[in-house]
């Protein structure tokens, strides 16, 4: 770790906000790394990311090779969201089950993913890779395969008649389709594949652009080896989510109640 001297306010956040105590004053009351940085550092950037004056660089982060102020967007106070505004973008977030035909650009793609990659995962392993349809015929074509499974297997003949219909009850004609893997010997791979999906849906969302959990494609590429093998899941992972993609074919003008959550106050 580098500091810069001239600016440090010796203020104590960067050790206050250090996960594993990583980051510890010298005698002076500059920050700098204990000898067991190189071993218990996770590589989040809290360090870099709260110091107020940008005095700090860590060349030894091991997820990113090297972290420095001027690589980090800045986050003005100006910039949060008011809690009104915030709650209203949450509660508005729909499960989109009916989509235009036309596909997303790839730039448009990249930056959901882009966003998703921020989301917190054990240890920041950061072990998502995603599986991404990028045509429609693509995305058509695992759908036929869900539905091929579940003809093997006698499951949901609903879905079944109206694929043969025409209708597609397994991927709803969604443009595309982002499938998240990692590790089997992971840490908490499924939680971390999860909470990199809730970020794509709501990046998505926040684009006004339609997304959905696909619980059958899930569901089947964990138990069909063809649609594995066609997702390309690379050996030693699994499936742990996956999300339809696109634009909505219709726009939602109202957010719907909910239930009062289920609370037991610990006093």
């Amino acid at each position: 770790m580098f500091c810069n001297t001239d600016i440090c306010k010796r203020c104590g956040a960067c050790v206050a906000e250090c996960p594993f105590e990583v980051v510890v004053p010298d005698a002076q009351g500059f920050p700098g790394l204990r000898r067991a940085a190189r071993k218990m550092c996770i590589g989040c950037g809290h360090c870099v990311a709260v110091c107020p004056v940008g005095a700090l660089t860590l060349p030894e982060l091991p997820v990113t090779p090297g972290l420095a102020p001027a690589d980090c967007p800045p986050l003005p106070a100006s910039q949060r969201l008011a809690p009104e505004r915030a709650e209203l973008f949450l509660t508005s977030r729909r499960s989109v089950r009916t989509y235009r035909p036309e596909p997303l650009e790839r730039a448009v793609l990249a930056g959901l993913l882009a966003v998703a990659a921020h989301a917190p995962s054990a240890h920041n392993r950061q072990p998502v890779r995603w599986v991404v349809s990028a045509t429609p015929g693509r995305t058509r074509a695992l759908a036929g395969m869900v539905v091929e499974h579940m003809a093997a297997r006698g499951l949901f003949p609903g879905i079944q008649r109206h694929w043969a219909a025409g209708e597609d009850r397994v991927l709803r004609g969604a443009p595309h389709v982002a499938v998240a893997t990692a590790p089997l010997d992971g840490l908490n791979p499924a939680e971390d594949c999860c909470a990199a999906a809730a970020y794509l849906e709501l990046a998505a969302h926040a684009r006004g652009l339609g997304a959905c959990w696909a619980g059958f494609l899930m569901e089947a590429a964990r138990e069909h080896p063809p649609l594995a093998r066609a997702l390309g899941v690379a050996p030693g992972h699994g499936v742990f989510a996956a999300i339809m993609l696109g634009k909505p074919r219709f726009r939602y003008r109202r957010v719907p109640l909910r239930r009062a959550p289920l609370v037991d106050w610990l006093e």
